[in-house]
This record gives C-alpha cells, structure tokens and sequence, in this order.
C-alpha cells in the first residue's frame, strides 16, 4: 500500500466520513476499526492517532456535524442586514445537512439508534439556545418582539421544531414537510408578537 501524507484536519474527516458510510452500509455494531482503516487505506496506527476507539469516531462526526451548523448560525446572529424574526426563519428554514453530514442524520434516524439521536437532538438544542436568545434580545431591544418573556417563547419554539421538523421522528411525506416548515413564519409571529409596524 503506497502512503499518502494529507493535511491532519483532512485525513481525520476522510476517516470520519468513511466510517459513517460503513455504519450506514454495515451497521455500527458489524462495523470493525480494521474495515474503516482498510477503507481509508491508512494503519491502524493512523486511526488511533486522531480517534480513541470506534465511538470516539461516533462522535467526532457528531461534534463536527455540530460545529458546521454553529459556524453558520454564527455568521447569521451577525449579519447586521438581517432583523431577529429574518434571523429566526432562517435558523429553521436553513437547518439542513451538508453534503459529508448527510451519513450522520441518516444513522442517527435509524430505529435502533433512537436513544442516541434523542441525545443528538438535546445537545443540538442546548447549543442553539444561546444563539436563539441573542437573537430575541436584538428583536426585543429592537421593538420587534412584543411578547412577554420572548427568551422562553424562543427556546420552546425552538425545541418544538427540533422534533417536529426531524424526518427520524415523523415520516411526514414532502408536502406535510414543507406544509410544517412554512407554518413557521406564523408560529413565530404569533408566538413572539412580532411588531408588523
């Protein structure tokens, strides 16, 4: 096997993705460190390098599906051109997967791994939360939002669309998908008593 020297960073996401696929195809039980490693066509050595065990790399790939969505929520509760309810809708309209992170959701929604996605979907919602509440403090300083404690109303909004739009725990069609979603500008307005002046 002829050795290709890469990046660390790049190396430990090809590990990770590789893995992810594998758990998907095989399983994450059938799923042996020898296959991802024979896979990649790195050593074992290499593996243990960036991940301490197979569940390490569960959850590398977790933590870096993560990071990714808070980097660009990030970049949103920045954006000075945006108001907060503009904020908000992109937050839940925009909350899709990237392309690498893809593997994850799809073994996280399988049946057998619902008390680690349930886990996923507290850690996700314990992340946001922050962000979430910068925002309706910028609506609320603002005049935009009117509602009384628009920091809960934001967080159980929020926690309400973390598991109503999740495709692993409802198996809306496209259309009920879509019908949810959009409902959202709505909600929020009524919810948080958005200031249409």
């Amino acid at each position: 096997m002829t050795r290709v020297s890469k990046n660390p960073q790049e190396r430990k996401n090809e590990i990770l993705t590789v893995a992810m696929e594998l758990f998907n195809s095989k399983g994450y039980e059938d799923t042996s460190v020898s296959e991802i490693v024979r896979k990649v066509g790195v050593s074992q050595g290499t593996f243990y390098n960036y991940f301490q065990s197979k569940e390490d790399v569960l959850h590398a790939a977790c933590e870096r599906t993560l990071a990714s969505r808070l980097e660009a929520i990030h970049h949103l509760v920045e954006d000075s051109e945006l108001n907060a309810r503009e904020k908000l809708i992109r937050i839940f309209m925009d909350a899709t997967p990237d392309e690498h992170d893809e593997d994850v959701f799809e073994y996280l929604h399988k049946e057998s791994n619902s008390t680690l996605h349930q886990k996923w979907i507290v850690i996700e919602i314990n992340a946001l939360i922050p962000y979430i509440k910068k925002i309706v403090q910028q609506g609320a300083e603002e005049g935009e939002f009117l509602a009384q404690q628009p920091e809960l109303k934001a967080e159980f909004l929020l926690v309400g669309a973390a598991f109503w739009l999740d495709r692993g725990v409802f198996t809306w069609n496209e259309q009920e998908y879509l019908e949810r979603k959009n409902a959202l500008n709505g909600i929020i307005d009524q919810l948080l008593a958005v200031n249409k002046q």
